[in-house]
């Protein structure tokens, strides 16, 4: 990853955006935080489960800025990114010894399992 940020190595839609100034929609959110999720790929971090961790991280923030802010997002939509997002953080946390599991008095049903179709 190179040391100062190009934004032509954002691709010419993020980088536009990005170089416009002013507040960012929920659509540039999405794409920086996928661009992001993939410049992990080049770096060399002390950890080799911090990548995967971050990775998914990033991609479940930028899932739920896209279905809650983007134009017109659809407020009934909620339960199903929330799912998602709790799920993709579960798949994330497993490999470290760790499972998102609903509070025994929260009045929430399990996690699902995770649908291939997601990612």
């Amino acid at each position: 990853m190179p040391s100062q940020l190009d934004p032509s190595d954002l691709g010419p839609g993020l980088a536009e955006k990005l170089r416009a100034g002013g507040p960012l929609d929920a659509e540039t959110l999405n794409m920086a935080c996928f661009w992001l999720s993939r410049q992990l790929e080049g770096l060399d971090l002390s950890r080799p489960e911090a990548a995967p961790l971050a990775r998914r991280l990033l991609r479940v923030v930028g899932r739920v800025i896209i279905d809650t802010g983007a134009q017109g997002a659809d407020p009934g939509t909620w339960p199903n990114t929330e799912e998602m997002a709790l799920v993709w953080i579960d798949e994330a946390l497993r490999p470290l010894g760790y499972q998102v599991r609903a509070h025994p008095d929260g009045g929430r049903a399990e996690l699902p399992e995770p649908q291939e179709d997601w990612m």
